[in-house]
């Protein structure tokens, strides 16, 4: 008989451990890694597979071991709903999520390439057919022209 209040990994740790199964047993059934069945007991779905892939472990599983599949999926689905009902009142209102951050760096990102390209550009237009003795020092030949040219 299920608890209530248990989350999905409690309660597949305690169905497991009724039957007397090890991770790895479940895993060399299964093929499902004993380092996701960890997570799922841990209650760490940060770490899990999407919902879909979820359900489908926890059917195969059901099948292979006699778990109760209704439960493991009933278990599931309270414990997302759990899981999304924190990460909602964990999120700090204003702050952007990760793929709207990154957006607006790339686009920064860009801006500044722009804006040194142009500056560039700039420069390369303005000093353009000056050679070095054309430069505000006059060179060699400047020092020809006024006589001063050394000898």
């Amino acid at each position: 008989m299920p608890q209530e209040g248990q989350t999905l990994g409690e309660y597949f740790r305690s169905e497991r451990e009724k039957r007397g199964l090890d991770l790895k047993e479940i895993e060399e059934r299964t093929k499902i890694s004993a380092q996701t069945l960890i997570f799922l007991e841990e209650d760490r779905l940060d770490m899990l597979p999407p919902r879909t892939f979820l359900r489908g472990f926890l059917r195969v599983i059901s099948k292979e071991f006699q778990f109760d599949e209704e439960e493991l999926l009933a278990k599931l689905e309270d414990t997302l709903a759990q899981y999304d009902h924190q990460a909602k009142k964990a999120a700090v209102p204003g702050r952007l999520d990760h793929r709207k951050s990154a957006v607006i760096g790339a686009l920064i990102a860009a801006l500044v390439v722009l804006v040194l390209l142009v500056a560039s550009l700039r420069y390369c237009t303005r000093h353009e057919g000056r050679g070095p003795a054309d430069g505000p020092a006059g060179g060699v030949s400047s020092l020809v022209e006024s006589g001063t040219a050394p000898s």
